[in-house]
């Protein structure tokens, strides 16, 4: 008899009946949230997702992302039924069949043959169907911000909660509270004014996408989608692509929408990410400089 690894015997089941025992799938990261296993089913292909609680409590991404956001991970993983069903619906990319799910333990959705994608081998392809879907995305443009769900926080709420996050994750970082830079970016998310929200992916990497064997992208990790200023991710997406990329992007999303100058406003989103440890950087003037 096999069993999934980690779960308890009523978590169980109600799961798809394994024809196989689950094989481990490797962490690529130290501070990954989640154990992955792949799974042979009596309904085909899966992988099941396990949360690492002891990760996640200390986890700077979740802190900034439940303190702004309200994004209640893990309770949220309850709830990515209704993420997979937005973004079949709203965006351009495959994502995995959802299959199950339960709150604070565990996801399992479809196994999507294909390849992982290698940063150092991203194609034109790949970008402009990107930016497709980011676009597409951008049509969903929202009055409210928070949860991808259930946006509750009003615009002019955004910067009083933004300027709260930085604090409490500048103290995480311990030195960098009495770094001048620091202190005059505290000081500008006060006076942000934003308007303009929509649907934002917040730990989009390459390494969230795998290539399907018709060479399309499909993204395969839903769990940190919120409601967010467009700004923001327009900052993510500067750090995501290379300068030669970013013009092919933006060449594409230009077509359905303006590029929004948001110079001043961009160092707080840059201050933000980086203390998010959203791209791994552990240097802040370098990541500064970097955009």
């Amino acid at each position: 008899m096999f069993i999934y690894p980690l779960l308890t015997t009523s978590e169980q089941a109600s799961l798809p009946k394994l024809i196989a025992q689950p094989i481990a799938i490797p962490n690529k990261f130290a501070d990954s949230t989640h154990q992955l296993f792949y799974c042979q089913t009596a309904k085909g292909e899966m992988v099941l997702k396990v949360c690492n609680q002891a990760t996640i409590e200390k986890s700077h991404f979740w802190l900034g992302a439940n303190h702004l956001f309200a994004a209640d991970f893990p309770n949220s993983l309850g709830n990515i039924h209704l993420t997979h069903h937005f973004l079949e619906k709203n965006g351009v990319l495959a994502v995995p069949d959802f299959v199950s799910a339960s709150a604070r333990r565990f996801v399992i959705a479809q196994f999507l043959a294909g390849k992982d994608i290698e940063t150092e081998h991203i194609t034109d392809q790949w970008v402009i169907q990107l930016a497709e879907h980011i676009a597409r995305l951008h049509q969903c443009t929202y009055s409210n911000w928070g949860k991808l769900h259930a946006p509750q926080f009003y615009a002019k709420q955004w910067a009083s909660r933004l300027h709260e996050t930085l604090v409490v994750l500048v103290k995480q970082h311990g030195s960098l509270a009495t770094k001048p830079l620091v202190t005059e970016i505290l000081a500008h998310a006060k006076n942000i004014n934003e308007t303009e929200f929509v649907p934002m992916m917040l730990d989009l990497r390459w390494d969230q996408f795998r290539c399907l064997r018709n060479n399309d992208l499909a993204l395969i990790d839903l769990d940190a989608f919120v409601i967010a200023p467009r700004a923001l991710d327009l900052v993510l997406l500067e750090y995501v692509l290379t300068p030669s990329q970013l013009a092919v992007f933006k060449k594409h999303y230009i077509q359905t929408h303006t590029w929004p100058d948001h110079t001043a406003d961009t160092p707080c989103y840059q201050l933000l990410l980086f203390l998010m440890n959203v791209m791994g950087e552990t240097n802040l003037a370098k990541w500064m400089q970097q955009i």
